[in-house]
């Protein structure tokens, strides 16, 4: 007998599976005891309708047609509206990729963000080509959802360090719920705890343990990350564990290096914060950012790479070696890798900084884009990041705008994210900048932005309660001394950096460096804070991978390393 509280499974087919077995029974074969399997031939819009007023979970919907039914609506729309998380799959017959309508049908339906994939129709019951895409968009849905066990932060929803423990734990890859300290939940959690809220927030994590108002240091190690440093000297320390910082700790250490990787905050960087990289190689439904980084993780924890999170790094000592300090503890490596990234520039906006943390973020992490639900909000920016958040905002929010100072987003964003844009009536507002804003009546979370068009200066305020900005970059590089070339926003000279009008000669009387080493030999600088880098995720994880070599050259040309490989 099914089970009610079981999250749903919804097939609906025009054309049967000729070629092969009844889709359905080969779902309920497979997954029936952890998921409902509905059939809904006949009308695909009422069983949604009905499964979203009985207030059942929705996971996946598989369909065979997406022409609109009476009311207009499609079953993917439908799908979207009533159960944002749930992922949706146009089902084919294999081989009929061949076929130009379908290749058409399938790009359109992908470019307007209406399917997440398309699903080739199992030829047998154990297909494990069909049942392998099934799961993934599964568990991409489980983890959207927040479906198994995880952690829950007891926190208001206007105090800005909730909000930081919830995107440090969502980062790291776990479910995360919040739930207010007056609320049924909250009162539950702090009653078995033995604990009173006296305004902290409060963490339980997956394993029961309560946490009071934790630092960094305490998240990491409750999800066993390391915190400690080693005991001697390492051949390389990394400096940060975005996309470039991992992909150079991978290359390192499966090839003998002893290495060290040091990590202010969490797994993946700026990249981290991605809800879906849709053009990186190898990911051809695209990959969120924070799945990206702990793949990498592991792929470097396994080869041997030692990890060190929620250090920050203070300063670097140059003297025949390095010597990396953070606050009063030290260690030491024969070269160092600068892969610390930027993070979005400040938007010079007074009445903004009252409300930064907690309906004013920097980034757009998923946690913060499920929040939004039945919201008005504002993304600030033109470029990749920004477009990927607004997409992700629209998942939830009742209006998502994208706020730009340019006449358009043609020269800074990518032109898939420009069509999906365009086709989820996302609203474009160029020429544009916030100069004010507005709280609500209770004081605590923003209500209005006032807006000014650039060229006619003229002002309108605009509701909005959440607001993300995604804008400009500012690397992290004020703690390395002197000696280290800088550029005046703070970005790193390296061999390959290009010269332009701020620096026509940037090694005048000086050799020039290998094209990732900077000013100081045996320091190296990859990803976005290197200074003529290609701000793309591919091309951090490029030069991660190719600065080893020129690692291994240093040591070497030093006495203190012999390259292995493996």
């Amino acid at each position: 007998m099914e089970d009610p509280t079981h999250p749903v499974i919804v097939v609906t087919e025009k054309t049967p599976n000729s070629a092969g077995p009844d889709v359905a029974e080969v779902l309920r074969r497979r997954y029936g005891a952890d998921y409902a399997v509905v059939r809904a031939d006949a009308d695909p819009h009422a069983a949604l309708a009905a499964l979203a007023s009985e207030g059942r979970p929705v996971a996946l919907v598989l369909a065979d047609d997406d022409r609109p039914g009476p009311a207009g609506e499609t079953v993917f729309a439908d799908a979207r509206r009533l159960f944002p998380d749930a992922r949706r799959g146009l089902m084919m017959t294999w081989g009929t990729w061949a076929d130009p309508e379908t290749v058409q049908r399938v790009l359109e339906l992908m470019s307007q963000l209406r399917i997440d994939y398309y699903v080739v129709r199992p030829q047998d019951p154990a297909d494990e080509d069909f049942h392998r895409i099934v799961t993934e968009l599964l568990r991409e849905w489980r983890h959207a959802a927040g479906g198994r066990a995880g952690y829950t932060v007891v926190g208001e929803d206007h105090a800005p360090r909730t909000h930081v423990l919830e995107q440090l734990l969502s980062r790291a890859g776990v479910s995360v719920a919040r739930v207010e300290p007056d609320s049924a939940a909250g009162v539950r959690v702090l009653a078995e705890a033995g604990v009173a809220y006296t305004g902290a927030p409060v963490v339980r994590t997956a394993a029961g343990r309560l946490l009071v108002d934790p630092d960094d240091a305490e998240i990491a190690a409750s999800r066993g990350h390391g915190t400690a440093l080693p005991d001697g000297p390492v051949d390389v320390a990394i400096v940060g564990a975005g996309p470039g910082g991992l992909a150079a700790a991978v290359y390192a250490a499966s090839e003998g290096l002893s290495t060290l990787v040091l990590e202010r905050e969490s797994l993946g960087g700026q990249a981290g914060g991605s809800s879906l990289i849709r053009n990186y190689l190898g990911f051809p439904r695209g990959v969120s950012g924070v799945e990206l980084a702990d793949r990498a993780y592991q792929q470097a924890w396994v080869f041997g790479a030692r990890f060190c999170l929620a250090r920050a790094v203070t300063g670097l000592e140059i003297d025949h070696g390095f010597v990396v300090h953070m606050g009063d503890e030290r260690v030491a490596a024969g070269a160092v890798v600068l892969a610390t990234g930027v993070s979005y520039r400040k938007l010079r906006v007074p009445a903004l900084e009252r409300f930064v943390g907690a309906s004013v973020f920097y980034g757009a992490s998923s946690v913060e884009a499920k929040a939004q639900r039945g919201r008005t909000v504002f993304v600030i920016g033109g470029g990749n990041s920004a477009g990927q958040a607004a997409l992700h905002l629209a998942r939830y929010a009742a209006s998502v705008a994208l706020l730009v100072r340019g006449p358009s987003l043609a020269a800074s964003m990518s032109s898939y994210l420009v069509e999906q844009l365009t086709a989820l009536g996302v609203e474009i507002v160029t020429e544009s900048r916030v100069v004010d804003a507005h709280a609500d009546i209770e004081g605590d979370r923003l209500a209005q932005i006032e807006i000014e068009h650039l060229r006619t200066g003229e002002r309108r305020r605009v509701a909005c309660e959440g607001l993300f900005i995604t804008i400009g970059s500012q690397p992290h590089t004020g703690w390395l001394p002197p000696q280290v070339l800088r550029d005046r926003w703070g970005f790193l000279f390296t061999g390959a950096s290009e010269a332009d009008e701020d620096a026509p000669e940037p090694w005048a009387g000086r050799a020039v460096p290998e094209p990732l080493e900077t000013s100081v030999p045996g320091l190296y600088a990859v990803g976005d804070s290197r200074r003529s880098s290609v701000k793309r995720v591919a091309s951090a994880v490029g030069e991660g991978s190719v600065v080893v070599s020129s690692v291994h050259r240093h040591l070497s040309a030093r006495g203190e390393r012999m390259p292995r490989t493996r």
